[in-house]
């Protein structure tokens, strides 16, 4: 059976930092945590340097764990660097409609 999938919205506070630089930092604090994570189908859907945001797609029942480990971020890239996690939700358009448009 597939499992379902959750976006989680967040937003970069501090240095500059690219995807790799993120993914980087989230799979080092994951690991960290719990080695047995599964990362499988965790993935930088969308980032935005302008805006500084992004949505990182995973599975239902990683939500909790990820979270977690996203907020016990300190640096990304060698700087100072955090994320604010905005919100998560089940598709891909609620997601960018509820935490990417500007209001």
């Amino acid at each position: 059976m597939r499992q379902r999938r959750r976006y989680i919205a967040f937003e970069l506070i501090g240095g500059e930092a690219g995807k790799g630089d993120i993914m980087r930092a989230i799979g080092y604090t994951i690991y960290t945590y719990n080695p047995a994570f599964d990362r499988g189908m965790l993935k930088l859907v969308f980032h935005d340097v302008s805006s500084r945001r992004g949505l990182l797609r995973c599975g239902h029942r990683q939500v909790g764990e990820l979270r977690v480990a996203m907020a016990s971020i300190k640096k990304i890239g060698g700087r100072k660097a955090s994320l604010v996690i905005l919100g998560v939700s089940g598709t891909l358009r609620a997601a960018k409609r509820k935490f990417l448009v500007p209001a």
